[in-house]
């Protein structure tokens, strides 16, 4: 039996490593106000089968978004998106 097939995140077809694509996807869900300050970003495991990736690539992918201060972890608490300074 099947899942519901992987959500897109890269409908061009861009050229790149996958965690950064799949960043730079997470980061326009938080640039358009989909994913408001203050919301819980789905689990990594969530994530990994939403867009049917390994779960490192969603490793990497929530660093980049912390590096670029787009989201904050908190420990055993989850990810949440940053608010705008």
């Amino acid at each position: 039996m099947s899942g519901p097939a992987p959500r897109k995140y890269n409908p061009d077809n861009k050229t790149g490593y996958e965690y950064e694509l799949l960043a730079d996807h997470l980061a326009g869900l938080i640039a358009s106000g989909e994913w408001a300050p203050g919301r819980r970003v789905p689990g990594e495991r969530s994530l990994a089968e939403e867009y049917g990736v390994a779960l490192d690539t969603v490793r990497k992918a929530t660093r980049i978004l912390r590096e670029r201060g787009l989201v904050q972890t908190l420990k055993s608490k989850g990810t949440f998106v940053a608010h705008p300074d």
